[in-house]
């Protein structure tokens, strides 16, 4: 599993150096490419008689792309009042409302997912993350207080038992880990020259493992010698045997958790909705976003053309209504 977290690291950074070669430049050129087509549309639809439908259309494709362009551009204080003119909304206002329903929904989360009440208004520009930390701190410091108070079930007795005794083995472990395996590695005592030579390899690994007090690498070399060497394994208490058993079971819990949270970390949001495809076929797709930018770009690119040197500006405002809006019934139906 560890192999697998670092094979999928390998990816998602492989991923995210493609993202930012291939893909990113086509979407700020998108964002530029819209705001310039939304200001000449703006500018061309006085020139020209459209039905009432046919407005309401272009109000909303103009809207849209703004709206599209803005998340990755800053707009100029020309394209805020464009933006004004077509939303009804000053730029600045809508985005402090839209800073402040992101602080609604995290505090909201917080309180649904971990019962821990936050005042949205401190998640000002430049928090103190300090001073929320501790706060929360305090507040699930206090959720466990009260947990504890409750008299404890014959299951949880069982189950703090349990984790006293992993506490305890881990506690003396790597020490009496190590000893254990000095003693049946030590090449002085090894008449065989080939064991020799294996001891010597393996006691090398072991001592690494003990210096950097890595436990889970002492158990697997452990694990591997008697898997090699039966002797040893009957030698084990069952007692202990169990208690590692469940150690190894923690820990694939634990690799499991990181495998996950791997794909939820931000650094790799641009590249999320790739993450659950394999190695070879992730990439192909990525590169494939990127041509797919690229053409959405040079359609862009010619239908600015067109408005800005044909004489059939009517035809060309219409075909460009055509070809990008989406009327928000169809959208509904095909989400359902």
């Amino acid at each position: 599993m560890q192999k697998q977290i670092s094979d999928e690291t390998d990816k998602l950074e492989h991923l995210n150096s493609l993202y930012q070669k291939d893909v990113h430049p086509h979407i700020l050129e998108l964002g530029r490419l819209k705001i310039e087509i939304c200001h000449l549309l703006n500018k061309k639809r006085t020139d020209i008689k459209l039905s009432r439908t046919q407005n309401q259309k272009l109000d909303t494709l103009l809207l849209d792309f703004l709206n599209d362009a803005f998340s990755v551009i800053e707009p100029t204080d020309e394209t805020k009042e464009l933006y004004k003119k077509y939303s009804g909304l000053n730029y600045e206002e809508e985005l402090s409302r839209q800073e402040s329903a992101m602080k609604e929904d995290f505090s909201a989360m917080l309180y649904e997912e971990f019962g821990l009440q936050i005042d949205p208004s401190i998640l000002t520009e430049n928090p103190d993350f300090d001073k929320i930390e501790e706060e929360l701190k305090k507040q699930w410091e206090q959720k466990e207080s009260e947990k504890g108070a409750k008299p404890k079930t014959k299951k949880q007795l069982e189950k703090e038992k349990l984790e006293q005794q992993k506490e305890a083995l881990k506690n003396k472990s790597i020490r009496s880990i190590y000893i254990a395996l000095a003693k049946i590695l030590h090449p002085d005592t090894e008449p065989d020259e080939i064991l020799k030579i294996e001891k010597e390899e393996m006691m090398k690994k072991v001592t690494v493992a003990y210096e950097n007090k890595d436990l889970m690498q002492l158990l697997q070399l452990e694990m591997q010698w008697i898997k090699g060497h039966d002797e040893n394994f009957n030698n084990m208490p069952s007692a202990t045997l169990n208690v590692y058993i469940q150690l190894l079971k923690d820990q694939v819990k634990e690799l499991d958790e990181e495998l996950h949270m791997l794909h939820l970390n931000p650094i790799f949001s641009a590249v999320q909705a790739f993450s659950h495809l394999s190695k070879s076929i992730a990439p192909l797709e990525l590169i494939r976003e990127g041509v797919n930018y690229r053409a959405l770009n040079k359609k862009i690119q010619s239908d600015i053309h067109q408005l800005m040197h044909s004489h059939k500006t009517q035809v060309a405002v219409t075909q460009f209504i055509k070809d990008f809006y989406i009327d928000p019934k169809e959208t509904f139906f095909y989400e359902l």
